[in-house]
């Protein structure tokens, strides 16, 4: 009896043991299971697109690990994470180190996102011209200024990462700040008008999610300008219409990243957010789709019926 009883415990493990293994290893487009990077920044739509994508494909189970940007591309090809979300391309350091270790990275973009620049609602100003906050991000003064101050979330962020590139810095001015999350970042806000905060706007351009529209009371957007040596458009907001074209000057491309040199469930739902179905979530979540579907009209020359 003992050893029937031993038998089948032993076998019992082996099954565990295997099928803990297989889920490991099984990973196609739409079956198995995967783990994933993601921009911390891009949490609020991904988890969205992950529930549905799972909703779909029954068999596909997705393990999305959100970091910072450096952390993100730090983890990328290590640990069998080979799949990441991200706010910016590798750059072309991060592409020959790939490259010389035998893998060929692929990019998706798949929608272009923004900076948000938030205020404090009782600030003196809603407006600020595109100099002047590069000037900030410099530590340089700005004459008759009614902003003294950023804040940034996480120095790790691919915000600050963003800032630094676009205004070729490699350190910011001593009057840009850095803090642990955004609920530190508000709570600071709200204390000085004085203060311009720095945000994806990704995460708060819904206008149905009610919990994170009342993150944003007793604030405001600040409009930007576009450069002086390119097209004026006046004082521009992070809204959906004006990233076509890059209208609005702090738009950022989003993208899919995989270095498995296969195809896995990391491309499989790659596939499916730059799909039909997708691409809809990111419309409805206010980033402007890469890939849109066509919409047809149809129109008939019947004559008009007056309703009243």
């Amino acid at each position: 009896m003992d050893k029937h009883l031993n038998f089948t415990v032993c076998f019992l493990s082996v099954l565990v043991l295997l099928s803990c293994k297989q889920k490991t290893q099984i990973s196609q487009p739409t079956i198995g299971y995967e783990r994933l990077l993601c921009d911390q920044n891009l949490k609020y739509v991904i988890s969205q697109e992950e529930d549905i994508f799972e909703l779909n494909y029954k068999y596909a189970e997705l393990d999305i690990h959100y970091y910072n940007e450096t952390e993100v591309f730090k983890r990328l090809g290590t640990d069998s994470m080979t799949t990441a979300i991200s706010c910016r391309p590798l750059t072309e350091g991060e592409v020959n180190y790939f490259i010389k270790n035998q893998v060929h990275p692929r990019h998706f973009p798949f929608a272009v996102g923004a900076i948000g620049l938030l205020i404090n609602r009782n600030a003196k100003d809603s407006t600020i011209q595109y100099e002047a906050f590069e000037s900030i991000c410099k530590g340089l003064p700005v004459k008759n200024a009614p902003f003294h101050s950023i804040v940034i979330e996480d120095i790790g962020s691919g915000i600050a990462h963003y800032l630094l590139q676009k205004f070729y810095l490699d350190s910011f001015g001593k009057n840009v700040y850095t803090l642990k999350d955004k609920d530190a970042l508000f709570n600071y806000l709200t204390q000085d008008p004085g203060i311009i905060a720095i945000v994806d706007w990704s995460e708060f351009s819904d206008s149905d999610d009610r919990k994170q529209q009342q993150r944003l009371q007793g604030l405001k957007r600040l409009a930007i300008s576009r450069p002086k040596d390119s097209l004026q458009m006046g004082y521009l907001l992070p809204d959906q219409y004006l990233f076509q074209d890059q209208k609005y000057p702090l738009t950022r491309t989003l993208y899919f990243i995989s270095v498995s040199g296969k195809s896995d469930l990391g491309i499989g739902f790659a596939s499916f957010v730059t799909g039909e179905i997708g691409q809809k979530v990111l419309l409805k979540a206010g980033l402007l789709p890469l890939f849109q579907t066509d919409r047809w009209i149809e129109l008939k020359s019947s004559p008009f019926k007056v309703v009243e």
